[in-house]
This record gives structure tokens, sequence and C-alpha cells, in this order.
């Protein structure tokens, strides 16, 4: 079991925009999920998870309670914008370790922009300088929300 690059791809974060949805890029949407089937085709992904509803965070906590898999992340800029933004035409994939250079050219020819954004592994999700969460914290949190508010 290696490491694997977590990397988002699409269009970029859009950033706070007052509460409205995030607008719809056609295009970029078709250059995602042709890269998406071009990598998954040559072997090059472990995962994918879109980052329309929550974001990178809930991407993030969902893909490393799928996975039994924690994280360590580091992110350019804005960590709220980057953690939280709903932007479309945006996806985080854990690239199949030793296939970082092939994910990129994928990346490349298919026009979508990438940012490796670091690694698979642990039993904690970790966002440099912003948080850490165990996977049995973030489990517990995610098995017991429902069952407090409705008994």
């Amino acid at each position: 079991a290696g490491q694997a690059g977590w990397s988002a791809g699409g269009r970029g974060a859009n950033g706070p925009r007052g509460g409205g949805p995030p607008a719809v890029d056609l295009e970029a949407e078709r250059a995602a999920a042709g890269l998406l089937a071009a990598a998954a085709q040559a072997g090059l992904l472990d995962a994918a998870h879109d980052l329309s509803d929550g974001g990178l965070a809930v991407a993030l906590a969902e893909s490393g309670l799928a996975g039994g898999k924690g994280g360590q992340v580091s992110l350019p800029g804005d960590p709220f914008t980057l953690l939280f933004s709903e932007s479309a035409a945006r996806v985080m994939v854990a690239v199949t370790p030793g296939s970082e250079r092939e994910f990129a050219a994928v990346c490349e020819r298919h026009g979508v922009p990438a940012q490796a954004l670091g690694t698979v592994g642990g039993d904690s999700l970790e966002v440099t300088g912003v948080f850490s969460v165990g996977l049995d914290g973030l489990a517990a949190a995610h098995r017991g929300v429902l069952p407090a508010l409705f008994g």
C-alpha cells in the first residue's frame, strides 16, 4: 500500500459569490469528464470524488471514511475558499502511486488544470495549518449527527 497523490482538477475555485450558486461551465464539465474517463481507462486513478457538494473538505472526509485511509494535504492560497468552494467542474482524485507524471500529461492533453495537494495514508486527515482529525473521530461524528438530532 503506497502513497497516492491527491490532485484537484477543473477550472478552480471561484471564491465567495455572495450566496449565489456556482456558474455552470459545460465546456469545463466536458473536459473534466473526458479527463476522468481517459485517466481511469489508463489505470491512473485509485479514486475520484467531485467537489460540487460541500467542496474539497467534504470530498476529503467522505473519501477517507469510504477508503479507511487518511491523508495529508497542503493548500495553496485561502484555505476556506479551497476547502468549501462548490464551484462546478472540479474533482479530487487519488492517482495510482507512480502515475503522477502520466496523470499530469493526461490533464494537459484535456486542458484541465491540476495540482498535487498531498498524499493518501495514515489514520488521520490533516490539512496543514488548518486542522487534523483522526478517522475514528471523523467516523464517530459522521455516525452520531443524525441520531443526536432526531433521537
